[in-house]
């Protein structure tokens, strides 16, 4: 697979909410960090790492979804403008609340070795 096709297919996955799905096109020592405005930072390393942290997550929304905006692709890296939407699940201890809808634009950067995302870096 091409580096837009692996993307392609994480995102596809990311958005029905298929973990297994996710892990697929990854690369068993992915780099995974999400940089929020807010200030927080979360750094994983490892698919096993990644795997649990997913399946925390995907509960808390009720629907979510990332839509590529614009990608500016090389043969192993990649840039990708992406809109992020999503429904609340639950209370957050972060202030969001049951059913409220977010709405973010973000960055991510995404990188591929031995034919697998080898590191992906949200910025949002």
């Amino acid at each position: 697979m091409t580096l837009e096709q692996l993307i392609d297919a994480y995102v596809d996955a990311y958005n029905r909410n298929d973990v297994p799905g996710m892990l697929a096109v990854l690369h068993d020592d992915i780099r995974f960090e999400n940089v929020s405005n807010a200030g927080g930072t979360m750094t994983l390393t490892g698919k096993q790492a990644f795997a649990e942290q997913a399946t925390q997550v995907a509960p808390l929304f009720s629907a979510r979804r990332q839509e590529i905006v614009t990608q500016i692709i090389t043969d192993d890296r990649a840039a990708i403008e992406l809109t992020y939407s999503a429904v609340v699940a639950q209370d957050l201890p972060n202030g969001w609340r049951a059913n409220q809808k977010i709405e973010l634009r973000g960055v991510s950067i995404f990188e591929c070795n031995d034919g697998k995302i080898s590191r992906i870096s949200d910025y949002s």
